[in-house]
């Protein structure tokens, strides 16, 4: 059997990022830890080093593009795929090539159809 694909999700909206982990995980295909606080999250991914981060954009106490771009510039943290999770975009403003900072993203509201379908892709497109 393969092995189960890490994916961390940063978002400050604690029952969005629970609703997230418990769709990922039902699959069986994703081990999923949260960190509902932007400001610890690189610490986290230091410690984990999970194969993708979600990441919300918007959050009280840190910026997600500015940690998107920590992340590019920490070696130890390379090769990490960063998706973005936001409400500044609607889903129909959106298609699969769309991006934000050069990191694909998912538009907020996120159906669970729409957030398995997307994660499947972006390991598959090597985002």
């Amino acid at each position: 059997m393969a092995r189960k694909k890490s994916i961390v999700i940063v978002d400050d909206d604690v029952e969005v990022s629970e609703m997230t982990r418990m769709r990922l995980e039902q699959t069986g295909l994703y081990t999923v830890r949260v960190c509902n606080r932007g400001s610890v999250a690189l610490t986290l991914l230091k410690e984990t080093r999970p194969d993708m981060v979600l990441l919300d954009i918007v959050m009280p106490d840190a910026d997600g593009t500015e940690i998107a771009r920590q992340i590019a510039g920490d070696k130890s943290l390379a090769g990490m795929r960063v998706v973005f999770m936001t409400s500044l975009v609607e889903e129909e403003e959106t298609d699969r090539s769309s991006v934000i900072g050069g990191h694909p993203f998912i538009a907020k509201p996120i159906s669970g159809e729409v957030l398995l379908k997307s994660v499947k892709e972006f390991f598959e497109l090597g985002h």
